[in-house]
């Protein structure tokens, strides 16, 4: 059970300004904060030290020391746990101001995708104190305000996500999962994302990509190990999952908001991708 009653997922509003910060685990908590709840923005959370579990989208990890959890905006996470850490957060448009960004910065979406399954990543001992001495750098200089110089705080940033995407990579390794990349299937989450609500067919995304529907699933299963279809079903599900938990919004409500014109398909729908019907779910997680 998540929570003991059904409620809309709140926003947790951070009480600092701009669109960068740093700080460590602990410096702010509130109701919100050991409830589920999501963010408009993109989250590192870093537990150096901890015990217990953190769910992200209806599943719990067991929380280990020296563990990065990657937060997309929007995912729904719950912390259970003590712990002892950091946490970063961060915008899109913090991160690239201008096109000339786009041409010089890593491209960070890549390593917030989960294509392959959401997993937290475990960072060797080695990384982490490169990591630590980038976090002190980063706060540094977020204390020369009005000073503050975005551009260093960004190289900062950008030296601390490529190090947490070799630390992916390496768990990735050790456990024979495959990483690979393919700025077409980025780009497709992206498409995902602003439409899955409204385009369900493999045509419309692959348009957008001047390709066949073919082509395009054999691009992401090889990417993936996905469907165009299956990426598109996983986050509708998700999507169900969330509202069905964590809001009053009837089923019929739900089926609307997603794109079906008719409940009884939608619940159909639901139960053939989770072996349970929306209303069993939804009474599952309230019990």
């Amino acid at each position: 059970m998540l929570v003991n009653k059904s409620i809309d997922i709140p926003y947790q509003q951070l009480p600092f300004k701009g669109q960068f910060n740093v700080a460590p685990l602990g410096t702010f908590r509130n109701e919100l904060t050991d409830q589920p709840h999501r963010h408009d923005h993109f989250q590192i959370i870093w537990i150096t030290r901890g015990k217990g579990r953190h769910m992200v989208d209806f599943v719990w990890y067991e929380v280990e020391d020296n563990m990065i959890f990657l937060l997309r905006p929007g995912q729904v996470h719950q912390l259970d746990c003590e712990r002892e850490g950091h946490f970063l957060y961060f915008t899109e448009q913090f991160y690239f101001t201008n096109k000339h960004d786009k041409e010089t910065l890593y491209d960070f979406t890549n390593l917030f995708d989960n294509w392959h399954g959401y997993a937290p990543i475990t960072i060797s001992d080695h990384t982490s104190t490169s990591l630590h001495g980038l976090i002190s750098l980063m706060a540094q200089e977020k204390t020369t305000a009005p000073h503050c110089s975005q551009g260093i705080v960004k190289h900062y940033l950008n030296a601390f996500l490529l190090l947490i995407e070799r630390e992916k990579k390496r768990n990735a390794a050790e456990t024979m999962m495959p990483f690979t990349h393919d700025a077409r299937v980025v780009q497709l989450r992206r498409l995902l994302e602003q439409h899955y609500r409204t385009e369900h067919q493999v045509g419309f995304y692959a348009n957008a990509f001047a390709l066949t529907p073919k082509r395009l699933n054999e691009i992401t299963k090889e990417t993936a190990g996905r469907t165009v279809t299956e990426l598109l079903h996983d986050r509708i599900v998700l999507e169900s999952k969330r509202n069905l938990a964590f809001s009053h919004k009837s089923v019929k409500e739900i089926c609307y908001e997603l794109g079906f014109e008719d409940p009884a398909y939608f619940s159909r729908f639901f139960k053939n991708n989770t072996g349970i019907s929306p209303q069993d779910f939804r009474d599952m997680m309230f019990k």
